[in-house]
């Protein structure tokens, strides 16, 4: 007796998929960029400079050797990189801080506030380690002491134009005074990676307050 054999379906087609859309390589190669300086930023908080080196970075980051070396073929040219985008980030910061104030008085009196709290955060910290390993390291050194110059000098040129529309005269005093707090800051924040300083620290910034105030007010009231 033949048997029936079943009639065999056919394969049900699959329903179409969307092309996947293709990042530009000018974005896929600025994300890797970002991922390499923040994984950076991260090393040099947790491990300091001496310890971060670019096979760590590059491990962070979850990118490839060649990814690195293609963005970066030193050290030395990642830890500028990095240094930049601090800078760039600390700019934000700051813009952002002070933007509710609204006289040059209400944000002069919050300079020290704000840079104190950014050198608290992992940026802050990272700074301060390029800062120290670069004096070690002859790659980095003059290339790093160049850019700290010149944030210094726009800094000194940022807080003058703020004392100027407060009528003070003396620039002389005023980048004096620029010099001093970011310095007292920068070794606070120093003192500040070990935690049982921290209540010395907070009546050192105080003072450093203070005498904030009393400069403003002399400057402004005499112009000497």
């Amino acid at each position: 007796m033949a048997t029936k054999t079943a009639a065999r379906k056919p394969p049900a087609k699959k329903a179409p998929t969307a092309p996947r859309a293709r990042v530009p390589n000018v974005e896929r190669s600025a994300a890797t960029r970002l991922r390499l300086v923040e994984a950076t930023v991260q090393c040099l908080y947790e491990l300091g400079y001496h310890q971060t080196s670019t096979v760590i970075v590059t491990r962070r980051a979850k990118v490839s050797r060649g990814a690195m070396l293609h963005h970066f073929p030193s050290k030395a040219d990642l830890m500028m990189a990095t240094a930049d985008h601090i800078r760039l980030r600390r700019g934000d910061v700051h813009r952002k801080h002070l933007e509710p104030f609204k006289t040059d008085r209400e944000k002069f009196l919050q300079l020290i506030d704000v840079l104190w709290e950014e050198f608290q955060t992992p940026t802050g910290v990272a700074r301060i380690e390029l800062m120290l390993g670069s004096r070690n390291d002859p790659e980095l050194g003059l290339r790093f002491a160049e850019l700290n110059m010149e944030l210094e000098r726009r800094h000194k040129d940022v807080i003058w134009a703020m004392a100027q529309r407060m009528g003070i005269r003396n620039r002389k005093r005023t980048d004096a005074f620029v010099q001093l707090y970011a310095a007292a800051i920068r070794g606070l924040a120093i003192d500040a990676l070990w935690p049982q300083s921290m209540p010395d620290i907070k009546g050192a910034i105080a003072l450093l307050k203070e005498a904030q105030v009393n400069l403003l007010d002399a400057l402004t009231g005499d112009g000497k």
